[in-house]
């Protein structure tokens, strides 16, 4: 193809979306983490039912969408240029697969004259060329010219006829850009495809629970279809890891359907392929086309007619372009090497979706949503030597219905078809069907930043923030120790702040139980530029950034040595040591003058040592302080637990198979802040140690249990990397709908909450409540486990209340520590000692960096 100039983009033509933004703030004037509900950072307990998401997605994104009418010359120009898209524009309009009603047959000039409004009109909003003038507005054409497309599938659109003609313009255009350019060569990269079976979610999105994640069509690369003269997709490539874009279409004329459902399948993306830097969506309606593209500073899209010139050369740049383009025009990561596993799935058989009811705002706490009911997992097993076999036994990935439904007539799907008698019910309800095993095709990191991937080990990704993920990677020195690499997308407004927290943390001597993270470097683009979304993303020079009231993110890269995640747990004393390893590495931050700020279970990691402690990690949102902060005095205490614990050995009442989790929408790490935080108070240590108490009480409602012996051994040797597709480990458990309310609604709301559980004459209420759920959960490991875990609560429970919150390092580890040597049976032991049966990897000698 022709050289193409060099670009600017057309500011005058990006504008923020008015619809559904909410006042809400980006980031506040002195750099506190902003509160605002987010659908990235979700703990595997929390709901991710279809509301709960599509709410958190829209919430993450205010004012952050942005209509840019450049988009598809941003993201194409450079594989279909205008003058191209409007030269193959005028060989369909000879061939008939366009129309123009103002145009009589034989007319050359009339034929000209629309042509050439439509490209004059499609020059006009596309990017700027070094060689054209700028802000140069479209010339108003004598004509409106009226265009169509015979061929488009008629209402209501069914989707393989979409995607037959979607690849039927695809298969004209690239045939007619050969014979206009004179270049055999051009040769197709991708292709558009339907879901293969109509019955069941698309698998390996991620998720633990069943929103509805089944787009209409798809675009896959070569590789996943047949070689024959009328090419089939392979069922074992629709996965949403080799997925390049997800698309809904709508048989409406309105280009905002279909928007929520498309938003929900980019987050499955970027959940998928955590390692992209952007994820591809779109939706077409009966005369529209509409294009996205969502980065971790906000979602970019460009809405265009077919009935319009400019959205018919713009149209067949975006077909054109899709299958043309390399995996980097999709967000690939070019420092991320890919490799394909084959990956076995069970995937139940689910109704399809209600229509969505009209009801209150997400951030209302009266707003309801279906109940979370945890999946159903088999083992997963694989050799211990290699962290994926030819076939592995995966968690099934438990997704709702296959239709979609949002902004459909009642009665009928997106694609026309009827409902059936049961299908009006709550959204992510699962069936009793039977499952289906299904073998796929898995693409997964084989190598990131020049160091070999064992596998993914957390990824909290989702269309806007940080996109925070962690492989497991081997060490560059010896090629054995494994080691946690993780990349994240940073807020430059906070680069100063890190700089100065990773600045005093090597002025000081290392802790043992705060992991230091060491800076690898700043991943570059091709022509050596920062690698950031709104500079090698959204190709914005700096003047330009400040018109735009979104974050500009920089990628980073560090690596820190391994250590155990929570959810490998061997026992409730092995996490109790974990939280008490926590508490010294936060009282040394303390000491040095580092506020952490975001405390979670996600940044306490456990030894890898029998009785070892464990350790804080993860200094994002960290800033420096002065000095000894933690060294305030603390309220004396008060009051006593005698009674509450004797009523506690009083027969219950029976508890029931499943809980009712409280239908509100849900946060990322909401459930932990303190109330303080909450409430809008300047961050102090104080809050940090409060939110402490919370991960306490959440992990035991959060697991059933530990996994069995095998199981964390197989883990431990694999590296704790995540099974594929799996969002859920088999241990985990939906949280009860009192602890779901710490999540939903306002700030205020969830603050007063809390508050209220930490009264004084709250105390028995509480802990009469919480108990039964702990009980139903570890009642299996052991009859006294119980009971001591409720102990554990209630002495921390009271404390904080009788300190008003206040409560120091010193006394929170000594209740932990007071804990464990009252309550110390033969099961902790066991599992302690396991550890010492392991041979690291015997495969190939690797073992681990930490725990010595």
């Amino acid at each position: 193809m022709a050289a193409v100039q060099p670009i600017r983009r057309n500011v005058r033509h990006i504008q923020p979306a008015k619809r559904g933004d909410q006042d809400i703030p980006v980031r506040t004037t002195d750099k506190k983490s902003p509160m605002k509900q987010s659908a990235s950072s979700k703990h595997p307990s929390e709901n991710h039912t279809r509301d709960v998401v599509d709410g958190q997605i829209n919430h993450e994104l205010t004012k952050a969408r942005y209509r840019s009418l450049d988009l598809a010359d941003l993201m194409f120009g450079h594989l279909v240029t205008t003058r191209l898209a409007r030269d193959i524009l005028e060989r369909f309009l000879a061939d008939g697969t366009v129309t123009c009603e103002e145009i009589k047959p034989n007319e050359e000039e009339e034929t000209r004259h629309a042509l050439n409004a439509a490209y004059a009109d499609a020059v006009a909003h596309a990017c700027i060329r070094s060689d054209a003038p700028l802000d140069e507005p479209a010339p108003e054409p004598e004509t409106k010219y009226q265009w169509s497309w015979p061929k488009f599938p008629a209402t209501p659109i069914n989707e393989n006829k979409l995607v037959a003609f979607l690849n039927s313009v695809a298969d004209s255009a690239l045939s007619t850009s050969r014979s206009i350019l004179q270049d055999d060569s051009l040769q197709p990269r991708n292709r558009f495809a339907a879901p293969v079976d109509k019955n069941h979610a698309i698998p390996l999105s991620y998720e633990p629970d069943g929103e509805d994640m089944r787009p209409d069509f798809m675009v896959l690369p070569l590789a996943a279809f047949s070689d024959d003269e009328e090419p089939k997709v392979k069922e074992a490539y629709v996965n949403f890891t080799a997925m390049l874009l997800a698309g809904e279409s709508k048989s409406s004329s309105n280009a905002r359907e279909g928007l929520i459902q498309v938003q929900r399948y980019m987050r499955g993306i970027k959940r998928a392929q955590p390692w992209l830097r952007f994820a591809t969506g779109m939706t077409v309606g009966k005369d529209f086309v509409a294009l996205l593209r969502g980065d971790c500073s906000g979602l970019e899209r460009i809405e265009l007619s077919l009935t319009d010139g400019r959205g018919c050369i713009e149209f067949i740049r975006i077909i054109l372009g899709i299958v043309l383009a390399d995996k980097d025009v999709f967000g690939h990561n070019p420092d991320v090497e890919i490799g394909e596993r084959n990956v076995s799935v069970d995937i139940p058989e689910l109704r399809p979706a209600a229509t969505p009811r009209t009801g209150p705002s997400f951030m209302t706490s009266g707003s309801t949503s279906q109940s979370a009911i945890p999946p159903t997992f088999s083992e997963y097993a694989s050799n211990p030597g290699t962290p994926y076999s030819a076939s592995i036994d995966l968690p099934s990935v438990d997704q709702p219905s296959a239709t979609s439904s949002t902004g459909s007539k009642s009665g009928t799907t997106s694609t026309g078809s009827k409902r059936g008698p049961h299908d009006d019910m709550s959204q992510g309800k699962r069936s009793k069907k039977r499952k289906r095993t299904v073998a796929l095709r898995a693409f997964v990191p084989v190598r990131v930043h020049g160091r070999e991937c064992i596998g993914i080990l957390f990824t909290s990704g989702s269309i806007r923030g940080r996109g925070t993920t962690v492989y497991v990677v081997v060490g560059a020195d010896d090629g054995k120790t494994y080691f946690a690499l993780k990349t994240s997308w940073q807020d430059v407004a906070r680069a100063d702040d890190q700089a100065a927290v990773l600045k005093k943390l090597s002025e000081h001597k290392p802790h043992p139980n705060v992991i230091i993270p060491s800076k690898l470097f700043d991943p570059t683009t091709k022509d050596g530029g920062v690698d950031s979304t709104l500079g090698s993303i959204r190709a914005l020079l700096n003047e330009e950034m400040q018109q735009l009231k979104v974050e500009n993110r920089i990628l980073t890269v560090t690596i820190s040595e391994l250590w155990r995640p929570v959810a490998y747990f061997w026992s409730p004393h092995d996490f109790v040591r974990g939280v008490i390893g926590a508490l010294l590495g936060h009282e040394y931050l303390c000491e040095i003058g580092i506020l952490h700020r975001d405390i979670s279970e996600n940044n306490i990691v456990l030894s890898l040592c029998r009785s070892g402690l464990g350790a804080l990690i993860d200094f994002d949102m960290a800033i420096v302080g002065r000095p000894n902060m933690h060294q305030d005095s603390a309220p004396p205490p008060r009051v006593s637990k005698k009674e509450i614990l004797a009523s506690l050995l009083q027969p219950a009442a029976p508890f029931p198979a499943s809980d009712e989790p409280y239908k509100a929408p849900r946060t990322g790490t909401t459930p932990y802040m303190s109330i303080g935080v909450l409430r809008g108070e300047p961050h102090t240590h104080y809050h940090d140690i409060e939110s402490f108490l919370y991960v306490l009480v959440l992990f035991f409602l959060s697991y059933k249990g530990p996994l069995p012996k095998e199981t964390l051994r197989r883990a431990q040797v694999q590296g704790f990397v995540q099974p594929i597709g799996a969002g859920r480990l088999p241990h985990v458990t939906a949280w009860p709908a009192m602890f779901e309310r710490w999540a939903s609604g306002t700030f205020r709301e969830i603050s007063d909450r809390k508050y209220s559980a930490l009264g004084p004459a709250s105390h028995a209420g509480f802990i009469k409540d919480c108990f039964p759920h702990i009980r139903s959960r570890w009642e299996l490991a052991s009859q006294s486990t119980a009971p001591a875990l409720a102990d554990l609560i209630l002495d921390c429970w009271m404390m904080f209340s009788r300190h008003d919150l206040r409560v120091a390092h010193s006394q929170f580890i000594g209740v932990l520590q007071e804990w464990l040597k009252r309550f110390s049976p033969q099961d902790d032991r066991d599992y302690g000692s396991f550890l010492h049966e392991i041979d690291m990897n015997p495969t190939d000698g690797r073992m681990y960096n930490a725990g010595e």
